[in-house]
C-alpha cells in the first residue's frame, strides 16, 4: 500500500508538471515555441495588413478605406487575444511588447492611415503644399515610432528565444516592410 500511494503520488507529480498553461483567451501553449508562434502569427497577419493597405492606397483609396475598417477591428481582436495569453514560466515581456506593438498599429490604422487616405481623397491636383507635409509628416511619425516599437519587440522576442532555447529564424515579410520604409 505504501508503495502504491508513493507512486500515486509521483505519477500525480509527474502530470502536474507537464499540465500546460492555458491563458484566458482559451488557448493552451504546450511548449515556449508555441507561445512564441502565438504572437508571431498574428505578427504576421498584422504586418500582411500595413503591405496591403500600403499597397491599396495606391490604387484605390474607397477599397484601401473598407480594408482598413476591417483591419482596425481585427488588429483590436489580436490585441484582445494576446491581452489573454498569461505570462510564460512567469515571464510577460514578450506578450507586453506586442501588446504595445499591436495597439500602436490599430492607432496607426484608426487614425494615421485614415487622415493619409482622407487627404489623397482630394485628388492629386487639389492637394496643397499643407496636405503634401501633413502626409510626410504623418509617415515620418509612423517610422519613428514603429522603428522604435520593433525594436523593442524584437529584444522581448530576442531574450524570450534565449531564456527558454528557441532558434529564432528571420522573417520574411519584416524584410519587405522595411523595404517599403526606404522607398
Amino acid at each position: 500500500m505504501r508503495y502504491f500511494l508513493l507512486s500515486a503520488v509521483l505519477v500525480f507529480g509527474i502530470t502536474a508538471c507537464k499540465q500546460n498553461v492555458k491563458g484566458e483567451n482559451g488557448v493552451i501553449y504546450k511548449s515556449a515555441i508555441e507561445y512564441n508562434d502565438y504572437i508571431a502569427n498574428r505578427q504576421t497577419n498584422l504586418v500582411k495588413k500595413v503591405i496591403e493597405l500600403t499597397k491599396l492606397m495606391g490604387v484605390n483609396l474607397d477599397s484601401a478605406e473598407v480594408k482598413l475598417n476591417k483591419a482596425v477591428s481585427e488588429a483590436e481582436e489580436m490585441i484582445v487575444e494576446i491581452k489573454g495569453m498569461p505570462p510564460y514560466k512567469g515571464d510577460s515581456a514578450l506578450r507586453d511588447a506586442a501588446i504595445r506593438s499591436f495597439s500602436f498599429y490599430k492607432n496607426v490604422f484608426e487614425n494615421d492611415y485614415l487622415n493619409v487616405i482622407n487627404i489623397y481623397k482630394k485628388g492629386e491636383e487639389n492637394l496643397t503644399q499643407e496636405d503634401v507635409t501633413e502626409v510626410n509628416r504623418i509617415v515620418a511619425k509612423i517610422s519613428q515610432e514603429e522603428e522604435a516599437l520593433d525594436k523593442s519587440f524584437h529584444n522581448a522576442q530576442k531574450d524570450y528565444a534565449e531564456k527558454n532555447k528557441i532558434k529564432l529564424i528571420e522573417n520574411k515579410m519584416q524584410k519587405e516592410v522595411e523595404k517599403m520604409g526606404n522607398k
